[in-house]
């Protein structure tokens, strides 16, 4: 049976080497600086700033998550759902309700999925529409 939680602060320290490996896949192609990212990343999850989701298969994990809620004004209006990476990430459209429940709970109007192009033509289905595309150049020397 596939299972979708959010970990506590403490199960995110013991977690973290192996969501690292796997969510740095997500990331190496467009950050400039992975480990500073990932060194970042980290200290907002052991903070409490952002979460860590872990996908488990017969108690196994097999794909990771980070969610954040971000309000505007003193109002949350947007959860986050980015860097999800791990064997299957079908799995994680069939635990979008999860996503949803908690997005609720934490007061968010809207929920916001960060990730590659794909993922627009995959979460259509779901009710999400384009909102917008972030492009990315890693800036060399050369001119173009």
């Amino acid at each position: 049976m596939i299972t979708l939680r959010e970990t506590s602060i403490n199960e995110a320290q013991l977690l973290w080497p192996k969501a690292e490996e796997h969510l740095r896949q997500a990331i190496s192609d467009n950050e400039s600086d992975p480990d500073r990212y990932m060194m970042q990343l980290k200290a907002k999850i052991f903070s409490g700033v952002h979460a860590l989701w872990v996908m488990e298969d017969e108690k196994k994990p097999v794909a990771y998550a980070i969610t954040a809620v971000y309000s505007g004004d003193g109002i949350v209006t947007v959860a986050q759902i980015y860097l999800a990476q791990g064997k299957d990430l079908d799995m994680f459209l069939d635990k979008m309700d999860e996503f949803t429940v908690w997005a609720l709970k934490n007061g968010a109007h809207f929920i916001e999925v960060i990730g590659r192009k794909g993922w627009e033509r995959v979460l259509r289905p779901y009710g999400f529409k384009h909102n917008f595309t972030s492009l990315l150049r890693r800036i060399t020397e050369e001119l173009h």
